[in-house]
């Protein structure tokens, strides 16, 4: 075998194991399912949810995270109608925990119809993560980091 051909091989080898690395390694996501919220006595509609996990850039380091996402449709698409959320979580190995607010307005957008999208990044480290989301009662979010 020429040098060429050898290194060939290499290389496509090296590059099948890094495909295959990069396959077994999913991203862990949960979702919540659309349930009917009330913004204001004006915007009452329905939300839905999901959750994954990301990496979040904190002081140059590269952290642990999990990105929440709500999908929010009032029927009123003029920017009056906005749902905050509550998102509330605790990393059930490391004991850490946290809460953050975000909001989505029910507004049109020429691409996507409505927008009603608002979410927030959690850094929680690694671990199983559960999550509560005021919006969805009773329901969580478990992810695994």
């Amino acid at each position: 075998m020429t040098p060429f051909r050898a290194a060939g091989a290499l290389v496509v080898a090296m590059a099948a194991t890094g495909l295959l690395a990069t396959t077994a390694h999913a991203e862990p996501s949960d979702q919540l399912d659309r349930v009917p919220v009330v913004a204001s006595p004006t915007c009452a509609g329905s939300v839905s949810a999901d959750a994954q996990v990301v990496p979040v850039q904190v002081d140059g380091r590269v952290e642990n995270g999990i990105r929440v996402a709500i999908s929010y449709d009032a029927g009123v698409y003029d920017g009056s109608c906005a749902l905050t959320v509550s998102a509330v979580w605790k990393n059930l190995q490391t004991g850490a925990s946290g809460t953050d607010d975000f909001t989505a307005v029910s507004t049109i957008d020429g691409h996507y119809g409505f927008v009603g999208y608002a979410n927030t990044t959690l850094v929680t480290g690694p671990g199983s993560v559960v999550i509560t989301l005021s919006s969805h009662p009773g329901a969580e979010l478990s992810i695994t980091v």
